[in-house]
């Protein structure tokens, strides 16, 4: 399960199985709701717009796809004047869902606007893009190609930032609470940044191979990462201490995503399972001497 997201309501999606489809899911019976069929070979990654009307996808097929998720029904295919030319790895709505970035092996993030599906700006790289994300308040537009982290204004288009300290390539980003960013990477840790400034915080080390999913809780105070290593970690975002591990996949960690609320977390895995865990309160530290 490559990539998984909280819905509206009782509801997840997930992508995966390398069959092209998007499932959806009851939380309250764990049971399958609903299939879409893309039409691609594979989906690599989904995401919901605010308020969970429409859904991204991309994959295999080199396209951006735009779905109506009450119905299920294919709106448009993102092309514009300079569609992708290679596999579309990741998909980001900004803050309110009139913007969508699409990261591709064809060494480019598009930007896109979702009600016109007119391309907005194509922001070269030197290599395929495996990641993408937007900060909360839509400022700011994070991707990486390699082991470094790159920070675009998305009014611009201008790259603000290039942000370096991973040994090897960037696999997944997160944006968390105002201009706080986690980048998870194939040197096992997981690094955050203050992307106003470009300086790094914290380096989260514990993993035992390559980081491959990183989510920010809803209001921003912890962090989760899964990897190859097959466990989820839980992290203090102010700190960067490890609080907790949730073990029970039998492979690869490959996606993460929180719940509206922040109680619950779902986890998808290279083993074909979706897991869905109740987040873990905090000890309280220990009173002062």
């Amino acid at each position: 399960v490559v990539s998984v997201v909280f819905g509206e309501g009782d509801e997840l999606a997930s992508a995966g199985n390398f069959d092209g489809t998007v499932r959806f899911w009851s939380l309250e019976s764990g049971e399958a709701l609903r299939t879409l069929h893309t039409g691609a070979m594979v989906v690599l990654d989904i995401a919901l717009s605010p308020g969970g009307a429409r859904m991204a996808s991309a994959g295999f097929d080199s396209a951006v796809k735009l779905w109506y998720v009450p119905t299920g029904t294919l709106e448009q295919r993102l092309l514009g004047s300079s569609p992708h030319t290679e596999t579309v790895t990741a998909v980001a709505f900004g803050r309110n869902g009139t913007i969508l970035a699409s990261a591709s092996y064809d060494r480019t993030v598009k930007m896109w606007h979702v009600e016109s599906g007119k391309l907005l700006k194509t922001l070269k790289h030197a290599g395929g893009v495996k990641a993408v994300a937007f900060s909360a308040d839509g400022r700011y537009l994070a991707s990486a190609d390699d082991a470094a982290v790159k920070v675009w204004d998305v009014r611009t288009g201008k790259r603000e930032r290039l942000m370096r300290g991973h040994t090897f390539d960037v696999t997944a980003l997160a944006f968390g609470a105002g201009s706080v960013l986690a980048s998870a990477s194939e040197d096992d840790t997981v690094r955050t940044w203050d992307v106003e400034s470009g300086k790094e915080l914290r380096v989260l080390k514990g993993h035992l191979g390559m980081v491959t999913a990183v989510a920010f809780s809803p209001d921003g105070s912890a962090i989760a990462s899964g990897g190859y290593d097959r466990t989820v970690r839980l992290w203090d975002t102010d700190t960067g201490s490890h609080f907790h591990t949730l073990l029970g996949h039998s492979d690869d960690v490959l996606s993460l995503a929180f719940s509206a609320d922040g109680a619950l977390l779902a986890s998808g895995s290279g083993d074909r399972t979706l897991r869905v865990w109740d987040v873990p309160t905090r000890a309280p530290p220990p009173p002062p001497p």
